[in-house]
């Protein structure tokens, strides 16, 4: 009997606490306020929040290592009219405009064409 009322007493209690978060006030800008504060101040209400903004690649600069992985290679140079790169280097597609000849081994830039 003494157990049956701690195991009820102990399911009323957890139930209590998964239902509490559900109570709470959502944040400020989930109430139709606008975007949250750090998302570029009010005289940019519409801006992307810092770090969201896209990167134009220039030659010379490096790329992240990160960036250079596989699933960003292009292997199919002719289908997106690219010249064949040399030895240790390879495409990378930012987006479906943006492509990079890159050197593997570094991250530095050798060209980057905006179509």
């Amino acid at each position: 009997m003494k157990s049956i009322r701690l195991l009820s007493v102990a399911v009323a209690v957890s139930a209590a606490m998964t239902i509490g978060p559900a109570w709470a006030d959502p944040p400020h800008h989930a109430r139709g306020n606008g975007p949250p504060a750090h998302a570029g101040g009010p005289g940019k209400r519409h801006a992307p929040p810092p770090g969201w903004q896209k990167k134009a690649w220039r030659r010379g600069e490096r790329l992240p290592i990160v960036e250079i992985d596989r699933r960003y290679w292009v292997d199919d140079y002719d289908h997106y009219n690219l010249r064949a790169p040399a030895r240790g280097q390879r495409w990378i597609r930012q987006s479906d405009a943006e492509y990079l000849l890159v050197e593997i081994a570094t991250g530095l830039i050798i060209d980057a064409l905006h179509r």
